[in-house]
């Protein structure tokens, strides 16, 4: 994932910057379903305002394998029979994709917007915004660079899994 030394730490930086601002208060439930989220934050010129990134994921029922089928323990599958739990439950997130070529994607499941507005006043505008139009299915994640938003996106998955599964 990640071609140098330099890369990895700039990840483990950015993660540990991201705020998740704002939670869904609905729309998390156990059949499929969508989830929405805005990431906001400077643009890399940061006298140039803010961009906001605008998506929706698609996430899976929950997903409960038991090795009854395959006639083995999750142990014997895993290879680690004394930490392993009798059933493993999980879901799959996915973003939409485009899967080779050099295209413009054009989704209404993402928008990139730009503002001239300073981050911090994007964040109040968005946030009131919602508050005002009652949107209660959809989080706000801050981020210091909005290059690499999959990973304030991942950083939101693991929050909901955390509190869902733990």
């Amino acid at each position: 994932m990640f071609d140098d030394e330099i890369q990895r730490d700039e990840h483990k930086k950015i993660s540990k910057e991201i705020e998740i601002l704002r939670r869904p208060y609905v729309g998390i439930v156990s059949g499929y379903h969508e989830l929405g989220y805005r990431v906001l934050g400077p643009e890399l010129d940061e006298k140039a305002g803010s961009v906001e990134i605008e998506g929706r994921l698609m996430v899976s029922p929950k997903l409960v394998w038991t090795p009854s089928e395959m006639q083995k323990t999750f142990g014997e599958i895993f290879e680690d029979e004394e930490l392993m739990d009798t059933n493993l439950v999980g879901r799959v997130f996915a973003f939409p994709k485009v899967v080779s070529g050099n295209y413009d994607v054009t989704s209404e499941n993402l928008k990139i917007k730009r503002h001239e507005w300073s981050p911090d006043t994007l964040i109040e505008k968005v946030i009131e915004e919602m508050t005002r139009c009652e949107i209660t299915d959809t989080a706000v994640v801050k981020t210091p660079d909005v290059r690499l938003y999959p990973v304030a996106v991942q950083r939101f998955i693991y929050e909901i899994l955390k509190d869902e599964f733990s």
